[in-house]
């Protein structure tokens, strides 16, 4: 108990030297700007912030090509499931929740996916923005029947039986 009262008093002296010492700057600093003594100058114009700021959008630009190369994979990954009536293997090099995303898909979900631009695939898979119809990428329980989420039936051709064969011109 005794501890805590010196720290508030010791808390409470430095506050108030802190306050004393603005207080008699305030004439210093005032003259200064008076006479235009230098304030630093602005962060922007150091060299080393120009340089962070050209790594940093080196670093953006990066993400933004690998996201979008997750993108396609992503598309190529569903139109391959589509034509093969089922989900195909994962490419190894995606990032682990895309890998464990895309075997949980539904025949429904792959359509979606397909018939969506590449902006929205990527703002997708980087959880931006949903894409309506497909769940958010994440830990999805593999799907064991892959149907298609609408299959047209084959066209039924009628063969008329009166018909005579075409005669080719002699």
């Amino acid at each position: 108990m005794l501890k805590n009262i010196v720290f508030a008093i010791g808390a409470a002296l430095r506050a108030a030297v802190a306050l004393i010492r603005a207080a008699i700057s305030i004439p210093g600093r005032v003259v200064g700007a008076l006479l235009g003594s230098g304030a630093a100058p602005p962060a922007e114009d150091l060299p080393e912030v120009q340089d962070l700021a050209v790594k940093l959008a080196a670093a953006d630009a990066e993400e933004q090509d690998n996201y979008a190369k997750i993108a396609r994979a992503i598309w190529h990954w569903c139109v391959e499931s589509l034509i093969a009536d089922g989900p195909v293997a994962v490419p190894a090099w995606l990032p682990r929740p895309v890998k464990s995303w895309l075997p949980g898909l539904t025949a429904k979900e792959a359509e979606t996916i397909v018939s969506a631009e590449k902006q929205v695939i990527q703002a997708h898979a980087r959880g931006l923005c949903g894409l309506p119809g497909v769940r958010k990428v994440q830990t999805l329980a593999p799907v064991k029947e892959w149907s298609p989420a609408h299959r047209e039936p084959a066209p039924v051709f009628a063969v008329d039986a009166t018909c005579e064969p075409a005669r080719r011109p002699a």
